[in-house]
């Protein structure tokens, strides 16, 4: 396995996060592991499609910091919006990768003069995210496509905070909103059973947060299901919302099972919301998930 250190102290062998990144060669013969010693980098991160099997490891998530600051009514040197996909502080395009004990953070803030403004934009297939912190506010993590896990983290937003279409497990997570707003914005493809999935995660909200929506389709056949999950008094009573659209309310596949806490009331819940059985919940294990085109199991 190949191992190299970042530092802002000079104490290691690169100096920023992307420097280490760029110096690992295309398609690795082996393994690659960055330790990423305590600090801020203030740093726009890509890890690109031709350097799979990177692991890149923080010092806690309260200790490695990356910061950046791109929103979608940003304009470039052509003076044209660069739009919500062009706004990521971290890209991870490659397969197998692992991201670690570690925040990232778009310090954009929000409103109509922002727009959406990423912090991490994940399209690689197999890849793990153990406790890393995600702060932004609209659409702060985008899952575009592959299988991504997601244990003991920290994901904070607004609106469509989490949107895509790749099949996530969020496990163990804290999904925090910070005002009225929609915590998903799922586009799950129809052909794909699975899309996000909550598991035993807890969903709670500022004081300011009120009257936010699990989820509301971003495409036709979105998948939403949360499992065992705590819900704050901040959760609408409807749950789900069908983004002016009733048309999305014959394909969207939204589930729950087991929620408790004070926004966990199901008596209230969209009728064209589903009640999981317990024989039904039991069949979202990780290896269900994760088994498409190949056995992957991120455990």
């Amino acid at each position: 396995m190949q191992k190299l250190v970042v530092s802002q102290k000079g104490d290691g062998d690169f100096t920023t996060i992307q420097a280490a990144i760029d110096a690992v060669r295309v398609f690795p013969l082996e393994p690659v592991t960055i330790t990423v010693k305590e600090g801020i980098y203030e740093e726009i991160i890509t890890v690109p499609e031709n350097k799979p099997n990177i692991s890149i490891i923080g010092a806690g998530k309260n200790k490695t910091i990356i910061s950046g600051s791109k929103y979608a009514r940003m304009k470039n040197e052509n003076g044209i919006e660069i739009g919500t996909f062009e706004t990521a502080v971290f890209h991870a395009f490659a397969d197998l990768f692992q991201l670690e004990h570690l925040t990232v953070q778009n310090v954009a803030g929000y409103g109509d003069e922002i727009g959406q403004a990423l912090a991490l934009y994940a399209a690689g297939d197999k890849c793990m995210f153990k406790n890393v912190r995600l702060l932004g506010n609209q659409d702060t993590l985008y899952t575009s496509k592959g299988r991504h896990y997601f244990s003991h983290c920290y994901i904070e937003g607004h609106v469509d905070f989490i949107f895509g279409s790749g099949v996530s497990v969020f496990e163990d997570c804290t999904i925090h909103s910070l005002r009225k707003g929609y915590i998903t914005a799922a586009s799950t493809s129809e052909e794909n059973e699975f899309g996000f999935c909550f598991i035993k995660c807890k969903l709670t909200g500022a004081q300011e947060a009120a009257d936010v929506y699990l989820g509301r389709p971003w495409r036709p056949f979105a998948h939403t299901v949360f499992i065992n999950t705590w819900m704050d008094q901040h959760i609408h009573p409807h749950g789900w919302d069908n983004w002016r659209n009733e048309e999305n309310e014959k394909t969207a596949r939204y589930l729950e099972f087991g929620s408790t806490g004070p926004g966990s009331n199901s008596s209230e819940r969209v009728t064209w919301a589903k009640s999981l059985t317990e024989e039904q919940a039991a069949n979202y294990t990780l290896e269900n998930i994760f088994h498409s085109k190949d056995t992957w199991l991120p455990k």
